[in-house]
């Protein structure tokens, strides 16, 4: 169980889980303070006040209200008692994720609830059905998910969109957090990357944008996890764990909050002990199409292209700024981009310190360059904010990833870090028409000699 800490912030106690705080800005060594919480607050989206009593590693339970989540439960059947749910795989702001028991083709798959607010307006289904009519030769495909089925239920919060896809593992996120050295081992990582790419490719082939790819929304394919019978899934994942709900005004619940909640399954598999490292690219629920407009981004803000901090055209180069972050951090242990509790200004600072000066019409736009840059460009040495005042070009980067600092020593020989970092400088391009398109990707030189063989040295078949 993590620790606890405790805060009382404008008359309301919050009892918050260091690990959560962890999750979102890193390891805390001291208390964080008050001006700290209420950041963290207000960028967890959280409630003025809460209503029911805080359970770790679950969905907001503040969220089971109206035009919010659905209330299931281990044991709820739906599309006439087709599907049966029997455990939980996770949740977001958007939607909980359930595995549950497929009884006509007595497998189990991934059951995908809509809070009710979005379900009408959701494109998810129609991208996925988009992704479908794609080429059936294209060597990504497989990397993409398919839709099973796709229905609507009604309950005291609302209709909710259900979508049913095949069932998958843990995320690549969560196998490197899992892990004592948060890297996977380098052919492992190479067939990682080489998937995502011709799975990105394969997705703008058929026209569409993910415009939320990162570590979390690549997961590892679980055959097993299909065709067991429920009774060797328990055996394996052990049974739900039922956490009770209660209000912190004891009174009772209603009826659009769940009896219980359920944290997910722990079918995390640390990045050392993968063996099957096949991938799929999820979560569509951001998606749209190239001819589409589409003003905002909810990326991770650490991964965000500087486009969006810039009020520009968002289209597929947002994938291939956004897999260069990815790549980077499959590869090594850790992000491109790192800051405490970053705002757009510090990342927009950490790309160049990455990447170096922006163009003039951004640099000329930047209101805040101010609190790390002097007027004749040069660093802030006294700046307040926590971001490093000195350059870290890619090429350093690339160096300090984990996979050894010294030549003699890297994992990845000179010429194909060489060939790593032209590959990521053309995805990191700051002009977005500019940047290599994912075709021209997967025929790059590191594709072709590293990533593609590394795919057939874990046995995974393009």
């Amino acid at each position: 169980m993590s620790p606890v800490i405790s805060y009382a912030l404008e008359s309301v106690t919050y009892n918050i889980p260091a690990r959560v705080l962890r999750t979102h800005f890193g390891t805390f060594y001291h208390q964080p303070s008050r001006r700290y919480l209420r950041q963290y607050l207000m960028h967890a989206n959280a409630p003025p006040y809460l209503t029911y009593q805080w359970q770790e590693g679950v969905e907001s339970l503040e969220s089971y209200r109206s035009g919010g989540y659905h209330p299931t439960h281990i044991g709820d059947q739906y599309r006439d008692s087709r599907y049966e749910v029997v455990h939980k795989l996770g949740y977001g702001s958007y939607s909980t994720v359930w595995l549950a028991k497929d009884h006509l083709e007595n497998t189990h798959v991934s059951l995908k609830i809509l809070v009710s607010s979005v379900s009408q307006k959701s494109s998810e289904c129609r991208i996925l059905r988009q992704l479908a009519s794609g080429k059936q030769n294209h060597q990504g495909r497989v990397h993409v998910p398919s839709l099973l089925e796709e229905f609507v239920i009604d309950g005291p919060n609302g209709s909710h969109l259900c979508i049913v896809s095949e069932a998958a593992g843990c995320s690549v996120a969560q196998s490197k957090e899992a892990s004592m050295t948060w890297k996977f081992p380098a052919s492992v990582a190479k067939s990682i990357s080489a998937q995502v790419l011709l799975g990105l490719d394969y997705v703008h082939s058929c026209g569409v944008v993910h415009s939320d790819l990162h570590c979390n929304n690549i997961l590892f394919l679980n055959p097993a996890l299909e065709t067991c019978s429920t009774k060797q899934l328990y055996y394996r994942l052990g049974e739900p764990q039922k956490l009770p709900v209660k209000r912190l005004d004891k009174t009772p619940n209603g009826p659009g909050v769940p009896e219980y909640c359920v944290p997910p399954a722990m079918i995390f598999q640390s990045s050392e002990e993968i063996v099957d490292a096949r991938i799929i690219i999820s979560d569509f629920g951001e998606a749209f199409l190239q001819d589409e407009t589409r003003n905002e981004l909810h990326t991770p803000i650490m991964l965000l292209p500087p486009e969006v901090f810039f009020g520009e055209h968002l289209g597929m180069p947002i994938d291939m700024w956004t897999l260069g972050c990815t790549l980077y951090e499959i590869l090594g242990e850790r992000p491109l981009f790192e800051g405490f509790m970053p705002d757009q200004d510090h990342v927009i600072a950490e790309m160049i310190s990455t990447l170096g000066q922006l163009p003039k019409r951004w640099w000329d736009r930047w209101q805040r360059k101010s609190d790390f840059f002097l007027e004749n460009g040069s660093w802030k040495i006294d700046t307040h904010r926590s971001h490093a005042p000195y350059y870290r070009p890619l090429t350093e980067r690339l160096r300090i990833m984990g996979r050894g600092e010294q030549q003699s020593t890297c994992e990845f020989g000179v010429d194909e870090m060489a060939c790593l970092q032209k590959l990521l400088t053309s995805m990191l391009t700051y002009e977005p028409s500019e940047r290599i398109t994912s075709s021209a990707a997967v025929t790059s030189e590191w594709m072709e000699r590293w990533g593609k063989p590394a795919m057939e040295q874990t046995r995974v078949r393009p």
